[in-house]
């Protein structure tokens, strides 16, 4: 499935003038004169006419769609057990007492270790294991390779549980489930459509034998050299790849299948053969990480940090589902302050977090991330970072999504910052009043890094604010939209852009999306 490809520099950034943060609200005082005034006669030259994207009518959405039948997607999917689901509470079941002074590596380790032994009891929870207040030395790394374990601190701002790096090694302190593959039940079908629009929720297949409501499904669309060459990527990818979105069928009509979440990037005849399939994909599930907060200054003592910086987080989460991060906040990280979720987690809430003051590499030209966010149907929430030379909030390669972004907050302290994808097509990203000390760049960075490419694609800009500017490209065949958002549009973009500096209603459109399916 997704590989990881190493950074590299992006594109040079010259911030103009700040403008000042509103601490927790995700708006700015305005600092630089003219500036709504360029982004909206930029915006009148780049929004097509013909297509109402999105109204806000009667108090509710309405969708627009093209020729083609593309729309905005449906975000809501986002989150844990599918967006809107409150996080359990899971019992105390293992208590690790106040830290030893020396490497408490092993005692938490044991501690997860018995918890991870007990019976799976109501939603799915085995139970927590609760840390005392203090400062906890790792000298290595812990595990969590269970169903229903939850690693819980007792808070954490001052007074509470601080897991603190020990020795001169970048490494992930806490890695979540391991790694995983799909394995089909049953053959697969063809999918039948000439086209699958963008944001749909049904398809026809070939046959339906053997598919009922409830089945849970792969649609898997190939990645060919006629659609890698339709899209500008001739040279720079390869056809080695699939998209695969993973999702429930609500209901069976004849040959029709609907599914419970929109489909990211369009299937199309002309280009690839997708297929449906039952599958298995074993994950681990309802694991959650809570009220700590841990430091990772030591690492950056590493000798080889210019390079090893990537490896320098707090958790990473692998093959997981149904799980969350909450109340955590990472110090003096290299990459990922608070998680990574990698390419095989899904529906997984990270809220309420911090990734502050981030010790990111100055030797060369490769920038961290704050935040990556990979998988398909992830939320992260109410975040803020705070660093120099670093891609904010930022996804991957290769992503089905939907994923989404909302009401994070990127703080400037010493360079540049820009937010966005990285790289080889995330595929249906919401960036939800996202503020951004920097630039917001749905781009194709083309030959930059390893071939980068479309980063974005079918990604959402919704009332985001920017110092540096925001750009805003559309690749072929395919979109990126920004409503409501702020700073100047930036040259080359020729994506959908709608009420450039104006904010639009409502706020919020994960919010508003998941009011609307009743959550």
């Amino acid at each position: 499935m997704n590989t990881r490809h190493k950074r590299r520099y992006r594109r040079p950034l010259t911030l103009i003038a700040a403008a000042a943060l509103v601490a927790g609200a995700g708006a700015f005082a305005t600092a630089e004169a003219g500036t709504l005034a360029t982004a909206r006669a930029a915006t009148t030259a780049t929004t097509r006419a013909g297509t109402d994207w999105i109204s806000w009518t009667g108090g509710k959405l309405a969708y627009g769609h093209d020729a083609q039948g593309d729309r905005v997607p449906d975000y809501s999917s986002a989150g844990y057990e599918g967006g809107g689901v409150a996080l359990p509470l899971a019992p105390v079941r293992e208590r690790v007492g106040v830290p030893s002074g020396k490497d408490d590596t092993a005692r938490i380790q044991a501690a997860i270790d018995a918890a991870s032994r007990l019976p799976v009891g109501s939603g799915g929870l085995r139970g927590a294991v609760l840390l005392a207040p203090g400062a906890y030395r790792i000298d290595g790394t812990l595990h969590i390779d269970a169903s229903g374990v939850v690693l819980r601190g007792s808070g954490s701002g001052t007074g509470g549980t601080r897991l603190v790096a020990h020795g001169a090694t970048a490494r992930t302190l806490l890695t979540v489930g391991g790694s995983s593959h799909y394995t089909a039940v049953g053959a697969p079908t063809r999918v039948s459509d000439t086209y699958v629009p963008v944001g749909a929720t049904t398809l026809d297949v070939a046959s339906a034998a053997g598919l009922r409501v409830g089945s849970q499904i792969v649609v898997q669309r190939p990645t060919t050299q006629v659609w890698i060459d339709a899209i500008g990527m001739h040279g720079l990818w390869s056809p080695n790849w699939s998209l695969y979105s993973e999702r429930r069928i609500v209901s069976v009509t004849g040959h029709r299948l609907t599914v419970d979440a929109p489909l990211t990037t369009a299937l199309e005849a002309k280009y690839t053969q997708a297929t449906v399939y039952r599958y298995t994909f074993p994950r681990i599930d309802h694991v959650g990480i809570e009220s700590l907060s841990a430091d990772g200054a030591a690492m950056a003592a590493d000798p080889h940090y210019a390079t090893d910086f990537y490896n320098s987080s707090l958790s990473a989460f692998g093959a997981v589902q149904d799980s969350w991060v909450h109340d955590v906040t990472g110090h003096h990280f290299g990459q990922d302050g608070v998680t990574r979720l990698g390419g095989q987690s899904r529906r997984i809430s990270v809220l309420h977090t911090a990734t502050l003051d981030m010790l990111v590499n100055d030797a060369t030209s490769a920038r961290s991330d704050g935040y990556t966010l990979e998988g398909q149907q992830n939320l992260i929430q109410d975040c803020l970072v705070t660093a120099t030379k670093i891609h904010a909030f930022t996804t991957e390669a290769h992503q089905s999504g939907p994923n989404v972004y909302s009401r994070c907050t990127a703080r400037l302290t010493g360079t540049a910052y820009d937010a966005g994808g990285h790289q080889r097509w995330g595929s249906g990203t919401l960036y939800d009043q996202v503020t951004v000390d920097g630039t917001l760049l749905l781009v194709n960075n083309g030959s930059r890094g390893t071939g980068h490419g479309w980063s974005d694609a079918n990604s959402t800009a919704w009332n985001c604010v920017t110092t540096g500017g925001y750009e805003i490209q559309q690749p072929p065949g395919a979109h990126n939209w920004a409503f409501g958002c702020t700073g100047a549009l930036l040259p080359g973009s020729n994506g959908e852009v709608v009420s450039g500096g104006r904010a639009v209603l409502p706020a919020s459109l994960y919010a508003e999306q998941l009011r609307e399916r009743g959550l």
